[in-house]
């Protein structure tokens, strides 16, 4: 009898551990003056592409699978600003893999706005 209540303690505190685990996420933080930033997000082992755009100042958290390797692309000049007078540009690539329960974080930071000439 002793036996299964021990069974059953180990198996509520690994459920409980499991519950404790927080999200697994890409985060991408557009703090730039580019209207809009588009970023792709492909799963390498599925081959699944998703697309989104990161607007000024906002923060774009995306789950992924953990310990899976995914190929990232940014694309500031997606951005650009009609009648703001400038023009952003920049692409990224990279690879990026995130632990269970971590997140790795993306500040968009590095796009300079250009004037544009008439």
């Amino acid at each position: 009898m002793s036996k299964i209540r021990v069974a059953v303690a180990v198996l509520i505190s690994l459920i409980s551990l499991s519950a404790c685990v927080g999200r697994t996420a890409v985060i991408f933080d557009n703090q730039t003056v580019c209207n809009s930033i588009r970023v792709e997000l492909t799963n390498d082992q599925t081959g699944v592409t998703e697309v989104y755009a990161v607007l000024a100042g906002e923060t774009l958290t995306v789950d992924v699978q953990p310990n899976t390797t995914y190929t990232y692309y940014i694309d500031y000049s997606a951005g650009n600003t009609p009648g703001a007078g400038n023009q952003c540009s920049g692409e990224y690539r990279g690879q990026v893999t995130v632990p269970l329960g971590a997140s790795q974080r993306f500040s968009l930071t590095v796009a300079t706005p250009t004037p544009l000439t008439p």
